[in-house]
């Protein structure tokens, strides 16, 4: 069992320790195998992922592991873009029958290239910002005149927290200009509120996304609040809360946008999905992703059952087809607050939990900008304890205001309410695993 990857590996290996397997986890961080042994009672072999791979580099990794399983996890910055690369190298396996569950090479380019998803996007009629894509600097000016200031520039092929440009005036946009790398999507700068949501798909039972397949069965995890969209981008840097209520008319919309994702181009495993709900209550898809990302820490507090952890499952069931887990309904509300690193909180109120998602040498995530992202869960009925909680909370202890705090306990209390599910396929939910126990938490990834 040949892991690509260390994001979240913690908890992506339980249910591939079973007796008799072996799993290798190939990843850039150097204290991987001590973190993992620390985290699971059990040794793992840890080896290292280049840094760049080229088109024949995958299928010899594949052949120099001997893996029976190979299991793309392109979570951590730097392996976004090798997800076409799996893609391509899935098929050699299928022919050799090896395993490699992975997502088929059309998704693979919606999910890991701006432009492609913009231009797709427009040819399918999904819900997309209006935007223009430019190949050189003259062409980005006409763009911002067409479409006005403020414009988001990005760049075609990037990770998240990178090569994207809020630009306001003439001057950022010389200064965008200059910086990207061509060719890049201009776009509207929205208004209104951003979410994430994610999903895992079994887009082929058999064999693997090839093309003539049946469509994909697809489950979703509960709406999250990513808070209001901003200058900076950066949503793990807002208070965020899941489930979260759409509106009906966006509710639909948004289903019908992923069935026609899943039918057309049949995903196969975890991906993720950031989209707008703009003041005028439009629906915007914002970009697509290949893999699970910040949102499962909630996804798991809020319903009990770890995206990671079902990743790994459908992994291991592959031959068979079909999902071998989806989420239960949201039990509680998971309030994701920012708080700058080593800042003591109080313990939480009676009846809620407090979950510590710190970082690891696998993961350091948000402790490199000095703030890691702690989740407060709270069943119905114990808002009023958790407002006063946050409220008393020291101030400067929250990266953002407790009044963004209020506002988005708010939202996820009454998303626990009357949020419906997101229904998209057959995949049958299993039980709620136990919750992530709080003082467990620590030796929790963070992200």
């Amino acid at each position: 069992m040949l892991v690509l990857g260390e994001f979240r590996a913690d908890r992506l290996l339980p249910p591939l320790l079973r007796p008799g397997a072996e799993a290798v986890v190939l990843g850039f961080a150097p204290r991987l195998a001590p973190f993992l042994a620390a985290s699971l009672g059990a040794d793992v072999l840890c080896g290292e992922l280049p840094a760049a791979l080229g088109e024949q580099d995958v299928p010899r990794l594949l052949a120099h592991w001997r893996a029976d399983v190979a299991v793309p996890n392109t979570g951590c910055p730097g392996q976004e873009q090798f997800l076409p690369l799996y893609a391509r190298a899935a098929h050699q396996w299928r022919i050799a029958e090896r395993r490699m569950p992975v997502h088929p090479e059309g998704f693979a380019e919606l999910a890991s290239d701006k432009v492609a998803l913009h231009r797709t996007a427009e040819e399918r009629g999904w819900p997309v910002p209006r935007g223009v894509v430019c190949g050189a600097a003259p062409a980005v000016r006409a763009a911002a005149r067409e479409l006005g200031l403020p414009v988001m520039v990005k760049e075609a092929r990037s990770e998240f927290h990178a090569g994207r440009h809020y630009v306001r005036d003439d001057g950022e946009l010389g200064r965008a200009c200059a910086e990207v790398a061509y060719p890049v999507l201009v776009q509207e700068a929205l208004a209104g509120e951003e979410y994430g949501i994610e999903f895992l798909s079994d887009g082929s039972p058999g064999s693997f996304g090839s093309p003539g397949s049946c469509g994909a069965m697809t489950v979703a995890w509960p709406v999250a609040s990513l808070g209001r969209l901003d200058a900076e981008c950066a949503p793990g840097r807002r208070v965020r809360v899941a489930p979260a209520a759409l509106p009906a008319h966006v509710q639909a919309e948004l289903a019908d946008t992923v069935r026609d994702m899943t039918d057309a181009f049949r995903p196969h495993g975890p991906w993720q999905m950031d989209f707008a709900v703009t003041d005028e209550g439009r629906l915007a898809v914002i970009e697509l992703n290949g893999r699970l990302g910040g949102v499962s820490n909630m996804s798991w507090a809020a319903t009990g059952a770890d995206p990671h952890l079902a990743h790994a499952r459908s992994a291991l069931a592959a031959p068979a087809g079909g999902l071998p887990a989806g989420p239960p309904p949201p039990r509680r509300t998971a309030l994701e607050l920012p708080v700058l690193s080593g800042t003591p909180l109080p313990p939480a109120p009676e009846g809620t939990g407090l979950i510590l998602f710190p970082g690891s040498p696998a993961n350091p995530g948000p402790l490199v900008g000095g703030y890691s992202r702690p989740v407060l869960t709270v069943p119905e009925g114990r808002e009023e304890a958790a407002l006063a909680w946050l409220r008393g909370l020291p101030p400067g202890t929250l990266l953002n205001s407790p009044r963004e705090a209020a506002g988005q306990l708010a939202r996820g209390a009454r998303g626990l309410r009357e949020a419906g599910p997101l229904v998209l396929g057959s995949g049958q939910a299993p039980d709620p695993e136990p919750e992530p126990d709080p003082k467990a938490g620590l030796t929790r990834e963070g992200s």
